[in-house]
């Protein structure tokens, strides 16, 4: 990457020198020593390049680059090297100086204060980004659009949800945004973040609210689903928990895992097991999920038997072969006592490496980036997009 950003400084100081060449010659006999100046500047950065000295070449280059109509454009592309070199510092300077220019072209003032505001975003100087950003917000220009997006993604780093939703929803008001489903899905996510917050703290009637509103941008989205599940057995209304779960069941499956628990509390608060124990057979049969298998085990063992149990464990690894359920088969028959201590301490061993193994293999992982996790994260950490993080199967199957 280095040489990569030392060979563009060199093609902008070419460009330089077409410039100093173009404007010597309209006006060489005018001002005779203030190009032999600048061209001193020009030739001093290059023999910096050459001796391999990118930031004394860096500093020489904008010195040499007076700020003018024509050279612009040229300073801001030099800043946005500069940021993407991390000289966040020397970024600013040269945007900074463009702002101070008297006379400065109303679309070419929007794209300085834009390219420094993303200077201070980049250096951490968020407070002041966001004062950059909020002036152009409030026109009606080009760069309002843009500035919006990066409020947006300072609210999101601060967590900020409801400014983030604010901004989130005037952007979804421009037609290039309406239809987008990635920003609906995000204002969907804002709202979600209020609410798992309000779940928290037992503030369900406002938690209802704020998924109420997230679904006004996007019916049907998972997280949203997810936490009216958990919200609805926190109110006490089984039959919604049960309706909720079995929706995401027909359209996600895989994410099942999450509720699990709490499906199965709400059949046994109707007194429906039987009703459940049915409805995860025919899940599993479809979706040979680890964790629904753990539990199927365990409430087949608990109503019919270990041996029950067993023969089902069986049945599964004959039919969908899986390191979860040999390690679930082991586990059982380790309860039935039917060997000797030192058979049992093997099926032990055996078990521990087939859990350690499928651990590594299990969890979620970022389908753009490949961030990995033990944990479900809506917002990848990785890449910093929503919905990227899915569950890992177990590979083979």
């Amino acid at each position: 990457m280095e040489v990569v950003a030392i060979y563009a400084l060199l093609l902008v100081a070419i460009f330089v020198g077409w410039l100093l060449g173009r404007s010597g010659s309209r006006s060489i006999k005018a001002t005779p020593r203030l190009t032999r100046d600048i061209s001193h500047e020009y030739f001093a950065g290059l023999n910096y390049l050459l001796n391999d000295e990118p930031d004394e070449a860096i500093d020489t280059f904008i010195k040499a680059l007076e700020v003018n109509g024509e050279t612009v454009e040229t300073h801001l592309a030099l800043g946005s090297l500069l940021r993407r070199r991390g000289k966040v510092d020397k970024a600013i300077k040269v945007h900074q100086a463009l702002l101070a220019r008297p006379g400065l072209e109303t679309r070419l003032d929007d794209e300085a204060r834009l390219q420094l505001a993303k200077d201070y975003i980049s250096g951490g100087l968020l407070d002041r980004a966001e004062r950059l950003l909020k002036e152009l917000a409030q026109g009606e220009s080009q760069g309002k659009w843009e500035a919006l997006t990066l409020l947006v993604s300072i609210y999101q780093l601060e967590k900020e949800w409801h400014p983030a939703i604010t901004c989130t929803k005037e952007l979804l008001t421009h037609s290039a945004f309406r239809r987008d489903a990635e920003w609906n899905a995000r204002a969907v996510h804002y709202h979600c973040e209020l609410a798992e917050r309000l779940l928290v703290e037992g503030q369900l009637s406002e938690a209802r609210r704020q998924l109420r509103k997230g679904a006004g941008f996007q019916r049907q989205h998972l997280r949203g689903s997810l936490l009216t599940a958990r919200l609805e057995h926190e109110s006490g209304n089984y039959n919604s928990v049960i309706r909720e779960c079995r929706q995401i069941a027909a359209h996600s499956p895989s994410y099942l895992t999450q509720l699990l628990d709490l499906m199965a509390a709400s059949y046994s608060k109707l007194g429906r097991d039987d009703e459940f124990i049915a409805f995860l057979d025919g899940f599993i049969d479809k979706q040979a999920d680890p964790a629904a298998l753990q539990l199927m085990s365990r409430l087949i063992a608990e109503t019919e038997g270990v041996g029950r149990a067993t023969e089902y464990l069986r049945s599964h690894l004959f039919t969908q072969p899986s390191l979860a359920v040999a390690a679930n088969l082991l586990e059982l028959q380790a309860e039935s006592n039917q060997y000797d201590s030192a058979i049992l301490s093997d099926i032990e061993k055996i078990r521990e490496v087939l859990l350690t193994h499928l651990a590594n293999q299990l969890g979620f992982q970022c389908s753009y980036c490949g961030y990995e996790a033990r944990q479900l994260y809506w917002l990848c950490p990785g890449c910093h997009r929503w919905d990227s993080i899915q569950p890992k199967l177990e590979k083979g199957r």
